[in-house]
């Protein structure tokens, strides 16, 4: 069977939320499209005669993965090039100077001809952003639009969908990129109803634990991102009245949930771009004299999935 189309984004298979995040889980069966980890983008072979699909997660303005946005534009042949130009020769021996200088050069003009000869002009099969967000650390809690920037090669897609909402006047100000969710909203999991177990639950992201002595008094069942189990990370969050966490996932169920969410010491600006926003606290500790401050968001789940289900209309027009 041909491949309908390829989905790059985060493969951790140890972060629930990075795994939901692939939105073609949803619309298609896993033999119908190529998936590919984005820190494989220029290693790992796929096919480039199909739509290509940059999302989800928290994939721009990144330290990590903010640069690889723009190998979208380029052929697995072109990537290996840059590549092997990138992971060139560079350590040598002092009497091998001279060598080590005529290999670059004659290296660089081998791939810079082939590269001329093998890329075409511009990409001839859509590319699109689903869910991509922002996602730049130590982002300013009194920001300003201006603080907001996204990668130029974002004009170069067909179709950008952000998961990220600041506020009515900058969305008017960029058309060109549509609010669509975390395509996750569209797990059937998210539809159920779960007993209460918990009054109040501490859900954190793995990378990013808050501190015991931030807990205070109280005693808080506390739980990590860590796992694949979408379903069993549903059933826990949909167990509580109440959601303190630190991970972006955490607060978007939680929330798409009808439960009662704060976020606590939010790291990078995706926090900042839930449309559906959490109150948030910027630090950790005094959390539990502040839970007045949490409210629900009764209309979130059904908000997001329509609006996924009308960005999938135009997806499927363009497989």
């Amino acid at each position: 069977m041909a491949y309908k189309a390829v989905v790059i984004h985060r493969m951790d298979d140890n972060n629930v939320g990075d795994m939901s995040a692939d939105p073609l889980q949803y619309f298609l069966k896993e033999d119908q499209y190529h998936k590919i980890d984005i820190t494989k983008i220029g290693q790992e072979p796929f096919p480039d005669d199909v739509p290509i699909i940059y999302g989800g997660g928290g994939l721009l303005a990144n330290e990590f993965f903010g640069n690889k946005i723009n190998l979208m534009f380029s052929q697995p042949d072109v990537m290996q090039l840059e590549n092997l130009w990138e992971h060139r020769w560079f350590l040598c021996n002092k009497k091998y100077q001279k060598e080590h200088h005529e290999f670059s050069i004659a290296l660089k003009k081998q791939v810079v001809d082939l590269i001329k000869k093998i890329r075409p002009d511009g990409h001839t099969t859509p590319r699109i952003v689903w869910g991509a967000g922002h996602n730049l650390r130590d982002f300013p809690s009194n920001w300003q639009h201006t603080d907001i920037r996204y990668p130029k090669a974002l004009r170069d897609f067909d179709l950008i969908g952000i998961r990220d909402w600041w506020d009515d006047d900058y969305q008017m100000q960029h058309p060109e990129m549509e609010w669509v969710p975390c395509a996750s909203c569209m797990h059937p999991a998210l539809g159920k109803k779960y007993p209460i177990k918990n009054d109040i639950i501490i859900f954190e992201h793995k990378k990013q634990l808050i501190k015991s002595s931030d807990y205070g008094q109280e005693s808080v069942p506390r739980f990590v991102n860590s796992g694949d189990n979408m379903d069993q990370t549903i059933e826990l969050l949909g167990s509580a009245n109440y959601i303190i966490t630190n991970s972006y996932h955490g607060a978007y169920w939680g929330t798409l949930l009808g439960k009662k969410v704060m976020i606590v010491g939010p790291w990078t600006s995706k926090f900042y771009g839930l449309k559906h926003r959490p109150f948030m606290k910027m630090k950790a500790t005094g959390w539990f004299e502040q839970l007045d401050m949490t409210r629900t968001f009764p209309d979130a789940l059904s908000e997001c999935m329509n609006t996924t289900e009308n960005y999938w209309n135009k997806v499927k027009g363009m497989l």
